[in-house]
C-alpha cells in the first residue's frame, strides 16, 4: 500500500490524493460546462425539491406546534412543496446551504454537484481497494457519464440517493471483510441516509442482503448489534413510509403497485411481460457510455473466469441483478432512476479493464501496472473530450416574470397557470423572505389533479365566465401570469382560462419569453375588476380522494 504522508508524491500514479483531486477536478469541470444552468429543468419535480428545502428550513427555524397546520398554511402561500412525498435528508442538507449561501437554485444545484463528486471518491476508494491502486482513476469516470452529467446539473434526488447507497455498499463490503470493524456502523447510517434521501435508492438495502446469502455471512446475522441496528433503521424509516402512505398515496401508487393490486392475476401477467423487463436495457445506454458498457461486458466474461476478479465480478453482478429486478417491478420507469448502477457499471468497466489488461500482459511479459494505466489514461481522455456533447435541458426567463410582478404588485398574491408552475414559485418564495407576497395556481383554483394534469382531474369551471368569477372572489390576484399553453390539451379549464382573458375584464400588459425544454412564453396581465381577498383559500388535494379539500389561512410573520 502507498503511504498517505507522502501526499506530494506521484507514487507510479497510486497516488490516493492526486486520485482524490482528479476526480475533484472533473466534477469541477462538468459543473463548469454548465454553469449557467440552474438545475430547475426536470419535470415538475426540481423546483419542488427546490422548494422542499426552502420549506423545512422555514420549518426548523419556526418548530411549529401543529406541523400538519404549518405545512398546509405553507402550501396555502406557495403551492409548490409536498414535503412528505419524499423523505427529508437532501431537503435538510439543502435548507442549510440556503441558510448559509442564500435560497438560490444554484445552491442546490451545488449540492447535487457534490453528491456526483462523493460517488467519485468512493468509487475510487472501492477500485483501489479491491482490483488496484493505480485503478483508483477510474473515480473520475463516475462524473462524465452521460446519466451523472444531466442528472447532476439538476435539482432531483437521483444523484444523492446514489452517491449514498455506494457508501452504504462500500462500508458493507468492507464490514463483511472485518464484522468487528466501525465499518458496520457506518453500513447503517448510509444505509439509513440513502433511504431517507428517496425510497426507491432502498433497492440498495437488498443489493446488501443478496451480498450477505452469496458469500454465506451468516455470521454477521447472528452478530447482536445487526439487529439491534436493524431495529433503529426500522424506527427512523418505517414512520417516514407511514406518513408518505398517509399523505402522499398517489404517489407511491405511481411508484409501487398496492398490496391489493399486486395479488390480482392480471397484474402477474403484465408484470412478467418481456416488454416490462426491457425497458431498462433501453433506458441504460441514455446513462453510461459505450465503452464503459462494453468494458463492463466484457468483465463479466473475463472476471468470472479468471479467480483474481471472480468474487468482485459476482458481487457487482449481484448488485446490477438485484436493482435491475427491483427497478422493473415499480410501476414508474424513468432513465434516471437506473442511476444507481452508476457504481457497478463503472467499477466493472475498469474491473473488465484491468483484467483484460493483465491477461494480455502476462502472455507479452510487459508490466501490468503500465497498461492499465495507459488504458485508463485513454478511456478517461475520451470522456472528458465527450463530456461537452452531453446536452442538458435548462429553463430560463423566470426570474425577470418574478421580478416585473414584484415591482408591479408588491406584497401581493399572483395568479400562475401553466406547466412550470413549480418554478414560478420557487422564484417567488426566494424573493420573499417576509412571507408578504404568494401565489395562487390554476391548478389549484381552476382545476386540480394529481401528478399528471388528467389523473384524479377534478375541473371546478364551466365557462369563461366561471373563471373570471372565480379570479373575482376566489384568490384576489390583480395579476394573472399565464403560460402560452399550459395543460390546454389536457383540462378544459385552462382553455377557458386562456379564453377569459381575451374579454374586457383583462388587460394584457407584458409577454416574457422563456426558455423551457421548448421555447414558451409567459403572458401577464391585470384584472381590471374589483376583486375579494379572501383571507382563507379553498386548496383541493385530489391525491387524497376526489373531492377532498382544506380551507387554509396562507402563512404569515
Amino acid at each position: 500500500m502507498s503511504n498517505p504522508r507522502n501526499w506530494r508524491d506521484w507514487q507510479g500514479g497510486r497516488s490516493v490524493v492526486y486520485q482524490a483531486l482528479g476526480v475533484l477536478a472533473t466534477c469541477g469541470y462538468v459543473a463548469w460546462l454548465h454553469s449557467d444552468n440552474s438545475g430547475l429543468w426536470a419535470q415538475g419535480d426540481a423546483p419542488r425539491h427546490a422548494m422542499n428545502g426552502l420549506f423545512w428550513w422555514d420549518f426548523l427555524k419556526s418548530f411549529p406546534v401543529d406541523p400538519v397546520e404549518f405545512a398546509l398554511s405553507y402550501h396555502a402561500r406557495y403551492p409548490a412543496i409536498n414535503p412528505v412525498t419524499y423523505p427529508p435528508v437532501f431537503y435538510l442538507l439543502e435548507g442549510a446551504a440556503f441558510g448559509v449561501f442564500g435560497p438560490y437554485p444554484y445552491v442546490a444545484k451545488g449540492l447535487v454537484l457534490m453528491f456526483a463528486c462523493l460517488a467519485g471518491l468512493y468509487v475510487m476508494a472501492w477500485l483501489r481497494r479491491w482490483v488496484s491502486e493505480e485503478a483508483g482513476w477510474g473515480g473520475l469516470l463516475v462524473s462524465v457519464q452521460p446519466g451523472v452529467i444531466m442528472w447532476s446539473h439538476a435539482v432531483m434526488l437521483n444523484v444523492p440517493s446514489m452517491a449514498l447507497g455506494i457508501a452504504a455498499l462500500y462500508h458493507g463490503r468492507r464490514w463483511m471483510d472485518a464484522p468487528t470493524s466501525r465499518h458496520m456502523e457506518l453500513t447503517f447510517l448510509f444505509g439509513v441516509l440513502t433511504v431517507m434521501t428517496y425510497f426507491p435508492a432502498g433497492l440498495m438495502v437488498l443489493v446488501m442482503g443478496a451480498w450477505v446469502f452469496v458469500d454465506r455471512r451468516w455470521d454477521l446475522l447472528r452478530m447482536p448489534k445487526t439487529w439491534v441496528f436493524t431495529l433503529l433503521s426500522a424506527m427512523i424509516i418505517v414512520p417516514w413510509v407511514v406518513m408518505a402512505a398517509k399523505w402522499a398515496p398517489s404517489h407511491m401508487e405511481h411508484v409501487l403497485p398496492g398490496v391489493a393490486q399486486a395479488l390480482t392475476p392480471d397484474w402477474w401477467k403484465t408484470y412478467f411481460d418481456v416488454d416490462r423487463w426491457l425497458v431498462y436495457v433501453e433506458k441504460i445506454p441514455m446513462l453510461f457510455s459505450l465503452p464503459i458498457l462494453g468494458l463492463a461486458a466484457l468483465a463479466l466474461g473475463v472476471g468470472v473466469l479468471r479467480q483474481p476478479w471472480r468474487r468482485e465480478t459476482w458481487l457487482m453482478l449481484v448488485w446490477v441483478l438485484v436493482c435491475y429486478i427491483g427497478l422493473s417491478y415499480l410501476d414508474a420507469k424513468e432513465p434516471r432512476y437506473a442511476l444507481i448502477l452508476t457504481g457497478p457499471a463503472v467499477m466493472l468497466g475498469v474491473l473488465g479493464l484491468a483484467a483484460s489488461a493483465t491477461w494480455l500482459t502476462a502472455r507479452l511479459g510487459r508490466e501490468a501496472d503500465w497498461v492499465i494505466g495507459s488504458a485508463l489514461t485513454a478511456v478517461i481522455a475520451f470522456h472528458l473530450l465527450s463530456a461537452p456533447f452531453t446536452q442538458v435541458p435548462a429553463v430560463e426567463g423566470f426570474e425577470e416574470v418574478v421580478a416585473f410582478l414584484g415591482k408591479e404588485a408588491p406584497g401581493e398574491r399572483v395568479f400562475y397557470d401553466g406547466s412550470d408552475d413549480g418554478v414560478f414559485t420557487f422564484y417567488v418564495r426566494a424573493d420573499d423572505p417576509h412571507f408578504k407576497r404568494g401565489v395562487v395556481l390554476g391548478s389549484k383554483l381552476l382545476y386540480a389533479s394529481t401528478i399528471f394534469a388528467n389523473w384524479n382531474l377534478t375541473e371546478r369551471v364551466a365557462s369563461a365566465d366561471g373563471v373570471t368569477e372565480a379570479l373575482r372572489t376566489g384568490c384576489g390576484c390583480r395579476w394573472l401570469a399565464i403560460e402560452e399553453k399550459g395543460f390546454t390539451d389536457e383540462v378544459g379549464a385552462a382553455r377557458l382560462l386562456r379564453a377569459a382573458v381575451t374579454g374586457k375584464d383583462f388587460q394584457w400588459v407584458k409577454t416574457f419569453q422563456v426558455a423551457l425544454p421548448r421555447p414558451s412564453q409567459i403572458r401577464v396581465y391585470r384584472f381590471l375588476s374589483p376583486v375579494d381577498t379572501p383571507d382563507t383559500l379553498t386548496m383541493p388535494f385530489p391525491g387524497l380522494g376526489k373531492e377532498k379539500s382544506f380551507q387554509i389561512k396562507p402563512i404569515h410573520r
